[in-house]
């Protein structure tokens, strides 16, 4: 099933043709964000598994938009592995930023074409499905482990050290952090070579490789105050409370250093056949810029750098 959010009622029937025209059905519609939220039943967090598979979401929407509706769908867990699909005429990297980091799948651009959409919502079904197994997989692996009382189940899924939080309370702490002009520093990472992969074996294998990038960041040693989340495209981001970029240099060595020896396989990688990781950070008012020009830098010089903001030319920034 597969919910599209659109207030124009013909581009609800276009959108809602094309995906009949591939086969994918059946279809229901909002015309807002107040009523995809309301036939997805957020206020429900625990229970039976949503019905809806895939969300076909308009960023500008009456009311409520939806990159805060797709962030109130991601931080409920019996959403969370509900796949959002952007569909906006705005193409802007800071809004699509923002969409991922509020936890967007995928994004396609308004008048969709039949081919991007079907690939689009092709990508996120498979992603949905593999979900679903992964899901009942740590459920027999939480109910095994608690048989056993070998460990308690909290500590199956739990990771300890960065705070990372859901989609809702990253967005919020980015807005609350720019809103008191904090000038902490920011490291991000990438992984090299995420794009080959995601385009050549699709979305499964690029997303659970995403997830274990995550889970090995999460497992590093934080300061209160300090926060991981995802910034989409392989991209993770790690927000530091204090302004010395020597902390965010030695959380990026030590993660590139964790992956390194982790040897996680990457078939599509030409640095090598595993996961190598590319970092660039800033420290200041303007830190986010300048650690993603920094990762720009890296990515664009080979990948497997790290990169200070600090010591690129100005016109980088």
């Amino acid at each position: 099933m597969i919910l599209i959010v659109e207030d124009l009622e013909e581009v609800r029937e276009l959108l809602a043709a094309q995906l009949n025209a591939c086969g994918y059905g059946p279809i229901i519609k909002a015309g807002s964000a107040e009523e995809a939220l309301a036939a997805l039943d957020v206020e429900r967090r625990e229970g039976e598994e949503c019905p809806i598979d895939i969300v076909l979401m308009d960023i500008m929407l009456p009311a409520m938009d939806g990159i805060t509706a797709t962030c109130l769908i991601k931080d409920n867990p019996r959403l969370a592995d509900v796949p959002v699909i952007m569909v906006s005429s705005l193409e802007d990297e800071e809004t699509l930023n923002q969409a991922f980091i509020a936890g967007a799948f995928d994004y396609v651009v308004k008048p969709a074409s039949l081919v991007a959409l079907r690939a689009r919502v092709q990508s996120a079904l498979r992603w949905r499905t593999e979900a679903r197994r992964r899901r009942a997989r740590e459920g027999e692996l939480a109910e095994l482990v608690a048989d056993r009382r070998q460990v308690p189940v909290a500590d199956v899924a739990g990771v300890r050290g960065l705070s990372w939080p859901g989609p809702l309370q990253a967005v919020q702490l980015l807005a609350e952090r720019a809103q008191r002009r904090h000038d902490g520093a920011v490291l991000m990472v990438a992984i090299d070579d995420f794009g080959r992969l995601e385009e050549v074996d699709g979305a499964d294998p690029a997303a659970a490789l995403t997830r274990r990038i995550m889970e090995l960041a999460a497992g590093l040693p934080g300061r209160i105050g300090d926060v991981l989340t995802m910034a989409g495209d392989g991209r993770l981001a790690i927000l530091f409370e204090s302004a010395d970029p020597g902390i965010a240099r030695d959380v990026a060595e030590r993660l590139v250093d964790l992956v390194g020896r982790a040897r996680i396989p990457h078939p599509r990688s030409n640095a090598g056949p595993h996961v190598s990781l590319s970092a660039g950070y800033g420290a200041g008012l303007d830190a986010a810029v300048v650690a993603r020009c920094a990762l720009d830098h890296a990515r664009a010089h080979g990948g497997g750098l790290i990169v200070d903001g600090a010591s690129l030319p100005l016109e980088e920034h």
